[in-house]
């Protein structure tokens, strides 16, 4: 599967600077979010009939009109809320951004985990550096895009059986 590809971190965002050799360890955590979250966003029936579904080409796209509704950005409105869901791609961004900027704050060397300090520079923490908030943006999106298959309208996805996720605190 290749929703995602190495190219779409290289501006905005969710920018992460990569060098060619750090090319290999970005794409596995792109395989890694889209195998891991895609399945627990939609249950295994609907995951799998989601991926018979992506087009041949790259990057993979659905062509099946209910599989389009939660793949694009939409806005949903009942009586009194309105949801906002940024679309499945940039749902999959957050998650592989703040995963991979997560794993790549200390090093594990053989004599424990270090934090690496450069000469002319300080480490900023996950505070700092707000990576928290990119994840529960995605969690947001997938959020809404599983209350739409669920409660919305469940009559399209009756093969939903997705699994809740939560934000993610830094306290």
């Amino acid at each position: 599967m290749a929703i995602l590809q190495v190219t779409d971190f290289q501006s905005g965002r969710y920018k992460i600077p990569v060098k060619s050799v750090q090319d290999a360890g970005l794409t596995a955590m792109i395989d890694k979010v889209e195998n891991t979250y895609l399945p627990r966003l939609f249950g295994v029936e609907l995951y799998d009939l989601f991926i018979a579904d992506l087009s041949v080409g790259t990057p993979q796209v659905p062509s099946d009109p209910r599989f389009l509704q939660v793949f694009n950005p939409f806005n949903d409105q009942t009586d009194d809320c309105l949801t906002q869901s940024e679309g499945m791609k940039v749902m999959l961004e957050g998650l592989v951004y703040y995963l991979y900027i997560r794993d790549r704050v200390t090093r594990v060397t053989t004599d424990g985990v270090k934090v690496t300090i450069g000469e002319n520079s300080d480490n900023v923490t996950a505070i700092g550096h707000d990576i928290t908030s990119r994840f529960n943006e995605a969690i947001e999106t997938y959020q809404v895009i599983q209350n739409y298959m669920c409660v919305v309208d469940p009559d399209t996805y009756p093969e939903y059986e997705g699994v809740h996720e939560r934000f993610n605190h830094i306290f």
